[in-house]
């Protein structure tokens, strides 16, 4: 269950790839951008016929190899990761695309030239895309053509040239050959050296009819739109993938620039930019093959990601290359340039938003569907077979009131002896040995059967102890364990850490000392805990604790499963900024832990720890959303009574759109990284954690500016202890403005998340310690 691109197509990438690093190198780039043409029609030929790009999409009745607009995309990307110059956008993304969707024995006559290499193409319009084209065709005796085409790709090499044009009956396809009479053809100056762009003269130019109708036309634009993104990926991961090792291997200060958070922060922010864009554009590329009535919307929001993500990637580097990225020696000003051209070319990201809005129906009603999570027809065989499971199941098991406590609890029992907990997790301990890129699957199907979500309630519990549980747990800790809490019997809070021990959570001082020296001895606890949520409400908690402060701080740490109705424990609440006691300071004096508590082994605290906290980026990053639910779902609702009411404008609802694709980057990003999880959680969890924050923080003050003077109150500040985390926030947006705020402090701070990507993803050099390999107790400490 995943719309990345197949085996197969990442084998022909690699074929592509190879090709271009032998034939399509900087230097070849540099010296063909000072050439009339702009290419090589040598390497054109051999892309063509050796490799056989041109007809990839084309089917085989045609001569082509019949392949998809997936595996087509995948070329897309790595020509633009190489800035490949030839027309292979005008005459396979655009003409070919438009000869196919028109159709029809003119224009399927003309099909194999361009499939071969030996006629080269493009598609001529005027106004804002083909369908809508303001050339104009006359037929007096045939058919002629009158206008200006303003920019057109590869304009002057093209042997023939598709013309889009209105009619009396309607916009039309066109061809007219590059020499026909009445044709003028003006090269540009383009701001990309790179690409070649033409202005095209139609002074009575006659023409073939070649289809008509506006639906083939938009079809070609929109595969076009798609094609861009992918180049536009291409470009930007290349570009990331420079100045990383610039940043590596770049000496300042006696150390590598990447050393430095300001640098690697950077980095790990063009990372989610990187990856956001090519979570749209693969599930772009996947959802229009699979479902194309959804290819406008996701063309749209293709378009609308990747080419802010790419302009961004190559500003960015030219600030983090420094002087050197900013002559015309070095490669960076190449891609700034075809990134800012390509952020232009095919219509701006913010007319793509506006178009977006108006399909999905935020500006009305819904024009068109959006694309599915996964295709149907590509979830296999368990997707079956976990949906008759459930399908059984629910028939057993009538959905409970979410109100009555004890049948909701049964219900979820009896979902756990099922196997439907975790799907992932082992059969006996609540799961079935399947892979996790299910699990979204699963809880879809059970809320919409209107099954009580527990995920804010039990967010430690069902999020992040369970998991380690399960890895670092013994046979029978994980009997004991698993099942109440995901039943709800047992509530979990974190217990890790501590006024002195924030994000530096190994220098913790809690204390835990074994009573006698027998293995079965139990430990005794000393210490206290802070910021930890629903510590109140909780039954159980993940303890770290010191129990040897005379070696490096990361060594001498052991992990408990602790009963917070033990004696000694204390729990107070500290009052947050939204006036609510949703977290709490604990204070253990003299708790006797079992020694049957432990998991893992004495001294691999931290160990047991990595893999809780893993989890917990998941947890509250990757938290299964539908589009459209959540925060982003919430900013809707709010600009659609501001605009029913006359308060918002054009640059409100851009605002919103802005987040809206965000955050659906985000959620496909979490999806497709969930897929990915084969060995559990990895640092990418960081990506989705760092979107959710930010995300949410945005979100919601949007929220708020749109209540105008509403956003002057709030429903009130009076004290209580919820029972469940907020991290969606509460109804009255103010307050879940106000909550939001510590979504980037929660599960590790967003400047932590950073610094895992950058060196745990990227590979940049970590900071200098000056603790590490000293003893705790010698460590300075608040």
């Amino acid at each position: 269950m995943t719309f990345a691109p197949g085996r197969d197509a990442e084998d022909l990438r690699a074929v592509v790839r190879d090709f271009l690093d032998k034939h399509c190198t900087e230097h070849d780039v540099r010296r063909w951008m000072e050439t009339d043409p702009g290419w090589d029609r040598a390497v054109w030929n051999q892309l063509a016929t050796e490799l056989g790009l041109h007809g990839l999409a084309v089917p085989e009745h045609f001569g082509g190899s019949g392949a998809g607009l997936v595996e087509l995309g995948v070329v897309f990307e790595e020509l633009g990761a190489a800035l490949y110059g030839g027309p292979f956008l005008a005459s396979v993304g655009l003409a070919t695309s438009a000869l196919l969707a028109v159709g029809g024995p003119d224009a399927d006559a003309l099909v194999p030239r361009l499939a071969d290499g030996s006629t080269v193409a493009t598609l001529a319009w005027a106004g804002r895309e083909p369908a809508e084209s303001t050339l104009t065709a006359t037929d007096s005796g045939g058919w002629r053509i009158s206008g200006d085409a303003d920019v057109v790709v590869d304009g002057v090499a093209a042997d023939l040239v598709l013309v889009a044009a209105a009619t009396p009956g309607g916009p039309a396809l066109f061809a007219v050959p590059g020499d026909a009479p009445g044709l003028t053809r003006h090269q540009l100056t383009a701001l990309d050296s790179t690409r070649r762009l033409a202005a095209l003269h139609f002074d009575g130019v006659p023409a073939r009819l070649l289809g008509t109708g506006a639906d083939p036309l938009r079809r070609a634009w929109q595969a076009g739109l798609l094609y861009l993104a992918a180049e536009q990926l291409g470009g930007a991961a290349r570009m990331l993938a420079l100045t990383v090792e610039y940043a590596r291997t770049r000496i300042q200060f006696g150390r590598a620039i990447g050393s430095f958070s300001v640098i690697k922060h950077r980095c790990a922010d063009l990372l989610v930019e990187v990856e956001s864009a090519r979570s749209v554009v693969w599930h772009g590329l996947w959802s229009a093959v699979h479902d194309p009535d959804t290819l406008p919307a996701a063309a749209g929001l293709a378009r609308a990601v990747a080419s802010d993500a790419y302009r961004t990637v190559t500003t960015a580097a030219v600030q983090i290359h420094g002087g050197i990225g900013f002559t015309w020696e070095h490669p960076t000003h190449l891609y700034l340039k075809r990134a800012k051209s390509t952020q232009l070319l095919l219509g701006s990201p913010a007319s793509h938003r506006a178009d977006l809005a108006a399909l999905i129906g935020v500006t009305g009603p819904a024009v068109v569907p959006l694309p599915a999570e996964v295709p149907a027809e590509d979830r296999g065989p368990e997707v079956a077979e976990l949906d008759a499971a459930i399908d059984e199941f629910l028939a057993a098991h009538p959905v409970p009131d979410p109100d009555d406590v004890e049948a909701d609890r049964a219900f979820r029992e009896a979902r756990f002896d099922a196997g439907l907990t975790k799907v992932d997790f082992p059969v006996g301990h609540g799961g079935r040995g399947l892979d996790s890129s299910l699990q979204p699957h699963v809880e879809a199907r059970f809320l919409a059967a209107g099954a009580a979500d527990h995920s804010a309630r039990n967010v430690i519990g069902l999020g992040m102890a369970m998991a380690t549980i399960l890895v670092h747990g013994t046979e029978e800790q994980r009997r004991r364990y698993l099942r109440p809490c995901f039943s709800g019997e047992e509530i979990y809070c974190q217990l890790f850490s501590e006024p002195g021990a924030g994000s530096d959570l190994a220098a913790l001082a809690t204390r835990a000392v074994r009573d006698g020296s027998e293995p079965d001895a139990d430990w005794i606890v000393n210490g206290q805990k802070v910021w930890t949520s629903l510590a109140h409400t909780a039954r159980r908690g993940i303890l770290v604790t010191r129990t040897d402060p005379d070696v490096p701080k990361h060594k001498g740490l052991s992990y408990f499963v602790l009963d917070m109705t033990s004696p000694g424990v204390e729990v107070r609440p500290l009052r947050q900024i939204t006036g609510e006691d949703e977290f709490n300071e604990v204070y253990l004096t003299d708790v006797r832990v079992p020694a049957d508590c432990l998991l893992g082994d004495v001294g691999d605290g931290w160990k047991v720890a990595m893999t809780t906290l893993a989890n917990e980026r998941v947890a509250l990053g990757r938290k299964f959303v539908r589009r459209g639910d959540g925060a982003i779902g919430r900013a809707v609702e709010t600009y659609r009574a501001a605009a029913a009411e006359g308060r918002a404008d054009a640059a409100t609802l851009e605002r919103l759109m802005l987040l809206w694709t965000r955050a659906e980057a985000a959620r496909l990003t979490s999806l497709r990284a969930a897929a990915a999880d084969r060995g559990g959680p990895g640092p990418e969890g960081s990506i989705a954690k760092l979107q959710m924050a930010e995300l949410n923080q945005a979100v919601f003050e949007f929220c708020v500016d749109l209540l105008g003077t509403e956003g002057l109150l709030i429903d009130t500040y009076e004290r209580f202890a919820p029972t469940g985390t907020a991290l969606d926030g509460s109804r009255d947006p103010r307050k879940s403005w106000l909550r939001s705020l510590a979504n980037s402090i929660e599960g590790g701070t967003s400047e932590v998340q950073r610094t895992i990507l950058g060196e745990r993803v990227l590979g940049l050099p970590g900071e200098p310690r000056v603790d590490k390999d000293v003893p705790w107790r010698d460590v300075r400490r608040s």
